[in-house]
């Protein structure tokens, strides 16, 4: 395995420009990098704000909460550090927030935002990776034995399957008004993979967990090189999406763009031989799929 980051990028979207309530931010250093996704709740964070343009709080929260995982990220802290710096972000927008932004009902919160983040710490041994997480935005690593979940959706009783169809009630989610939890776990990679974190406007509209597999497989195989990768990932997303989307992508131990290729033929062929079968039942080929998918969770 040649360690190192070898690609990072995003793919995003806003259904109405201007008021996209995702967010995102990444970054590398000579040894640390981050790929995170935000997603403001715009059921529960609707109330807009005179102080803040007029935006949503759903809005403001994502953008905020990015900013304060980036001077998290700048200052060099420990990972087990960033909710304090999620926490002073939120903190300085009810400072700022008009009063009558304030007043929430029984389902309402204070700037509610999800986030997905990845984050590395990069040796010539090895890769130390820390998931940070809170509600439905999910990371995801994507290698040879295919695409696995990594955090736990913080929805009661479903599962990746069961919430495309079920309308599941966020447990958790950064805000500002209630107390949240941003979930944490660390790992060390001692092989090459591809790190995903992604809004539900990228894997919520598709029929089951393995088409969001192929759409990110078929479209590596198939792509020139890394920017017409990006740009299929974003055509096939947007064509299917009812939501603002954002993929976050951090490639971890390949060598080339061609080598990241390679390793993932023999998935893309076990994809559509066994969990992409025209006019078969999608729920029992899941019972299948979701052994090695969900292998990480829990």
């Amino acid at each position: 395995m040649k360690h190192g980051l070898s690609c990072l990028f995003v793919v995003a979207e806003e259904m109405v420009a201007g008021h996209g309530e995702d967010s995102y931010y990444y970054a590398a250093t000579e040894n640390r990098f981050i790929a995170a996704a935000f997603d403001g709740c715009g059921g529960s964070g609707s109330k807009k704000y005179e102080n803040y343009s007029k935006q949503t709080g759903a809005y403001v929260a994502s953008r905020a909460v990015s900013g304060g995982v980036k001077t998290w990220f700048d200052s060099g802290k420990k990972e087990n550090e960033m909710q304090s710096y999620v926490q002073a972000s939120l903190d300085v927008l009810q400072k700022y927030a008009d009063a009558g932004g304030r007043v929430f009902g029984s389902l309402g919160k204070a700037f509610p935002t999800t986030a997905a983040i990845v984050s590395g710490n990069i040796s010539k041994r090895n890769t130390e990776i820390t998931l940070s997480w809170a509600g439905d935005s999910r990371c995801y690593l994507l290698n040879a034995n295919g695409l696995h979940q990594l955090t736990s959706d913080d929805l009661d009783d479903e599962d990746a399957m069961s919430n495309l169809y079920n309308d599941g009630i966020m447990t958790n989610v950064i805000n500002a008004s209630t107390p949240f939890t941003l979930h944490q776990l660390s790992f060390r990679l001692n092989e090459p993979g591809i790190f995903i974190a992604a809004t539900d406007g990228c894997f919520g509209y598709l029929k089951s967990p393995m088409e969001f597999e192929n759409l990110l497989v078929d479209s590596l195989v198939r792509a020139e090189n890394l920017q017409s990768w990006k740009k299929d990932l974003n055509d096939r997303i947007h064509a299917v999406t009812g939501d603002d989307y954002t993929l976050t992508v951090a490639a971890i131990g390949y060598a080339s763009f061609l080598e990241m290729q390679r390793s993932l033929l023999a998935r893309h062929k076990i994809l559509n031989q066994q969990y992409l079968i025209p006019d078969y039942d999608a729920n029992v080929l899941w019972q299948q799929y979701k052994q090695e998918y969900s292998r990480y969770l829990g």
